[in-house]
């Protein structure tokens, strides 16, 4: 087995426990109050801006331009497969799991207003996680360190502002992680060969 999948088996061991005891469990509480309930009045909005366009507004578009140019192409195409991968594998984790959001459990200081969907895995931590470590596996230093500092920013920022609870971003980044490297891999062995030939990568 390669060593990528402990990721998997980790996530999988994170899901199991937070079935087990749940998601208010102390540590979990702890962790969040530590974060949510000192949040810095001058951080806020940027909190709120990193919280609600940190995934979309940043990775869509960067896909985007990875896929306009040759050199990039591959990678831009590995990213989208990646990221694909991860929404189905997110969306099936949060019914499975359904676990609801900290603010039905204890009081938060909440920024934006309340999403309807289940909190666990995040799905931004998920997104920002796989894009920075595909970046990482696939991309020069110089792109891919200040999208990992972006992803961690954009994760931390989810219990900043009150909707999720640490163990989200934790098991959407171990998810992420196995997601990245289970798709660079794949590319290199020609499973997106036939998508990258329509595009044209060198």
């Amino acid at each position: 087995m390669r060593k990528y999948w402990l990721f998997l088996v980790f996530f999988v061991l994170l899901s199991i426990l937070i079935k087990i005891f749940g998601e208010d469990n102390p540590i979990n509480v702890y962790l969040f109050e530590l974060i949510n309930y000192h949040q810095v009045s001058y951080l806020n909005a940027f909190m709120v801006d990193l919280s609600k366009y940190g995934r979309c507004y940043v990775w869509i578009p960067l896909n985007a331009l990875l896929l306009i140019f040759k050199k990039t192409r591959r990678t831009g195409i590995t990213l989208a497969a990646s990221f694909i991968l991860a929404i189905i594998l997110g969306e099936v984790s949060k019914y499975i799991m359904a676990e609801p959001r900290p603010f039905y459990f204890i009081h938060s200081n909440l920024l934006i207003p309340k999403p309807h969907d289940y909190s666990y895995p995040s799905g931004h931590a998920l997104i920002v996680g796989d894009g920075a470590a595909v970046l990482a596996l696939s991309s020069p230093k110089w792109l891919w360190i200040p999208l990992l500092i972006e992803a961690l920013l954009v994760s931390y920022s989810r219990v900043y502002v009150g909707v999720h609870w640490p163990a989200d971003i934790l098991g959407g980044w171990l998810l992420a992680l196995w997601i990245a490297y289970f798709t660079v891999e794949e590319e290199r062995k020609g499973l997106l060969a036939p998508v990258e030939k329509i595009f044209k990568v060198c």
